[in-house]
């Protein structure tokens, strides 16, 4: 009988161990395992991201290098076209004080109708003299001369430009002069031969029109 107590008891004792053993087992399994597959994994992860990461930035290497520079010929040309403009209106100034200066040479000249030199001026004849010491053909008669160049208001008056009237009021041209700008103009008058007059009211009411042949 305590034989088989003893037996009994060897059994238990066993079987207790036997069940102990298997508690600890499913717990090494459980934890270790798991974290070396973290590991694994995270290892695995960081690999993609690091080349990710420098295929990235090689892309933007690429694109940067691929980028096309802004052109500037654009800006060149319209440098040039502004320099151009300003060169010509530089020369047209030039021009006009070049002939403003050859026209009060002759202040004083006495009017002689038909004269063409400074031995005596007509209006016209007057006009064509200056220009063209000055290099610039104009027509012989002032009706023929307001066929020339380009047509300005009276507003936009500049030195060098010629002006037109009608003294008749019949809108026939008949007298021309030199605007030498500050609202005046010099002229070969009947009266007073190579004169300046301010362009006053009288002058307006005459004015048929202007032109610029600089």
């Amino acid at each position: 009988m305590s034989k088989l107590i003893n037996i009994g008891l060897s059994s238990i004792l066993s079987i207790g161990l036997f069940a102990g053993s298997l508690t600890v087992a499913p717990s090494q399994i459980t934890y270790d395992q798991p974290n070396e597959a973290i590991a694994v994994q995270a290892e695995t992860v960081q690999m993609p991201e690091d080349n990710t990461i420098s295929v990235v930035e090689a892309s933007q290497t690429a694109s940067t290098s691929l980028t096309p520079r802004p052109q500037t010929p654009t800006q060149t040309s319209v440098s040039r076209s502004t320099t151009g403009q300003k060169s010509i209106a530089s020369t047209s100034n030039q021009k006009a004080a070049a002939i403003i200066s050859t026209a009060k040479k002759y202040i004083g000249v006495n009017y002689v109708w038909g004269g063409t030199t400074p031995s005596g001026f007509d209006c016209s004849g007057y006009t064509q003299y200056v220009f063209a010491q000055n290099g610039i053909s104009l027509p012989r008669i002032s009706r023929d001369q307001f066929d020339k160049g380009q047509a300005v208001s009276f507003g936009n008056l500049k030195a060098g430009d010629l002006v037109f009237f009608s003294l008749d009021n019949d809108k026939v041209i008949d007298h021309v002069g030199i605007y030498i700008g500050n609202g005046e103009f010099i002229n070969a008058s009947t009266s007073k031969g190579v004169t300046i007059y301010p362009l006053g009211s009288y002058w307006k009411s005459h004015f048929v029109g202007a032109k610029r042949v600089l």
